[in-house]
């Protein structure tokens, strides 16, 4: 299959697509793959995994800081219950590879997590985060 037919293909019906490179890789047909877009639906996956632990890791510190902050203890069960959610979604979805861009981006995630809890709450946040990511991540 040409590149031409292939991109086609990629671009009005994904499903079929992934059929035919799914079974273009099994019966190692390399001439028929579409390395291109295979190279891009790749790195999108690994990007979208590593979104969903950022995002679950930002939405555990948020619940965090209100049970730290907002003196709401009439929610705090229905917050540590959430917690325990996003920790094991984390865990299922955490790689070790992700680790040090969670490190390089923990301040910006910390900081999405303040302006989440600031949008309900008015309350005095640390301009850090409080609490140490090792301790965060399961």
């Amino acid at each position: 299959m040409s590149q031409i037919t292939n991109d086609r293909i990629y671009e009005t019906d994904f499903y079929q697509w992934t059929i035919e490179q799914a079974q273009a890789l099994r019966e190692q047909n390399f001439q028929e793959l579409d390395w291109e877009n295979i190279i891009e639906e790749i790195e999108a996956l690994g990007r979208s995994d590593y979104s969903a632990v950022a995002s679950l890791l930002m939405r555990e510190i948020e619940h965090r800081l209100k049970i730290d902050y907002a003196n709401r203890p009439e929610c705090d069960r229905h917050w540590r219950s959430e917690m325990v959610a996003f920790r094991k979604n984390i865990k299922r979805r955490l790689s070790p590879s992700m680790k040090p861009k969670l490190e390089k981006d923990f301040s910006e995630i910390y900081q999405d997590a303040v302006e989440i809890v600031l949008a309900k709450y008015d309350l005095n946040l640390p301009t850090t985060c409080p609490y140490n990511l090792e301790d965060l991540l399961p």
